[in-house]
């Protein structure tokens, strides 16, 4: 389960409210960076390179992030809290539209490993998309793997998920403990989960001290707000 102290959960719902508050930012401030663990790296929209990611940057509509074979982050939606734990190996485009007041969120999933919990106070509608599948969150806690060439798994652990194969169409339910499977050639299978499948989890930080945003001045020159708080 999402498990978050009261001052950072604070912290991070003050910073999204400012974000609303600001026609200049709010379309694209969507998540914060608060645990790196090893090679992650992040492209941010309109960019053409990679650049190494921090613990408390503040990720955007659109940005890419990818980690190498001994990496991992945790990233925490700034509306709702909800969390993405992202293992290594993995290429993910974190995509936010405002709905209200919270945010529609899309995870673009080009490969890895990745799991989910959503908020029980969620905000908006989560969706996970793959080359083979589309993940639409129901629930609150569930694993996602994804491999170009193998497919998709699925490990529910609490909740709902339904699971959408793009090749056939085909749709299931997946609940806890239970994996769905969707694969390139169109099938999609519901099981039991075998325990040895469910990938280690990823221990989160207690608190955050520092968020780093990237500014643009009038004169189209990108600085980084720190902001730092005990």
């Amino acid at each position: 389960m999402m498990k978050m102290t009261n001052k950072t959960a604070i912290l991070l719902s003050i910073f999204f409210l400012i974000v609303l508050s600001s026609s200049l930012t709010a379309a694209e401030r969507i998540a914060v960076v608060t645990k790196i663990k090893g090679s992650v790296e992040v492209k941010s929209a309109g960019k053409s390179g990679f650049i190494p990611l921090k613990k408390g940057v503040v990720l955007n509509d659109r940005d890419f992030v990818r980690t190498g074979s001994n990496g991992a982050l945790i990233i925490v939606y700034l509306d709702d809290k909800s969390m993405l734990k992202v293992k290594s190996n993995s290429d993910l485009e974190i995509r936010g539209t405002r709905s209200g007041a919270g945010l529609s969120k899309k995870v673009d999933m080009m490969a890895g490993t990745l799991k989910v919990n959503v908020s029980k106070q969620r905000k908006g509608d989560f969706v996970i998309s793959t080359p083979t599948s589309v993940a639409s969150v129901k629930g609150t806690e569930f694993w996602m793997i994804s491999d170009p060439l193998l497919g998709d798994k699925v490990i529910g652990i609490e909740g709902l998920v339904e699971l959408q194969n793009l090749i056939s169409g085909e749709v299931a339910n997946i609940g806890a403990d239970q994996t769905g499977s969707s694969t390139p050639n169109g099938t999609l299978t519901v099981n039991t989960t075998n325990p040895d499948d469910i990938p280690e989890d990823i221990e989160e930080e207690e608190e955050i001290h520092e968020l780093r945003i990237q500014l643009q001045d009038a004169d189209g020159q990108e600085k980084d707000l720190i902001i730092k708080f005990q």
